[in-house]
């Protein structure tokens, strides 16, 4: 799989003494993706970890993924906790025990809501 990707120094090229790129190449199996990112592991092990959000393109086939806007929220939780819920660049956080541990909670559900 090859992704091209948007450099993220691209923005600030003009602080830097050696030409900078507005894409960067990625070339390596995919071994995880999640909503808000894709992670690519190269034939060395080392595994990249990409935002969606700065994907341009998938081996050579343009693509747009659309990531929801950026929003923060307090939830209460089943034993009266208050938890913050948030997304941003389409990354969705909890500070809930259940979400450190797994990933995953009911609260994110808030989210959507």
């Amino acid at each position: 799989m090859q992704i091209r990707y948007v450099n993220p120094l691209w923005e600030r090229r003009d602080l830097y003494a050696f030409p900078i790129s507005q894409y960067q190449t990625y070339v390596g199996n995919k071994v995880g993706e999640d909503f808000g990112q894709i992670r690519l592991q190269r034939e060395d092990g080392f595994i990249h970890v990409l935002k969606k959000a700065d994907i341009v393109s998938i081996d050579n086939s343009e693509v747009n993924f659309k990531i929801p806007e950026d929003k923060k929220i307090s939830v209460v939780g089943s034993k009266g906790d208050l938890y913050d819920v948030e997304r941003v660049q389409g990354i969705e956080k909890c500070s809930c025990p259940a979400f450190k541990f797994r990933k995953k909670c009911k609260h994110l559900l808030e989210l959507a809501a």
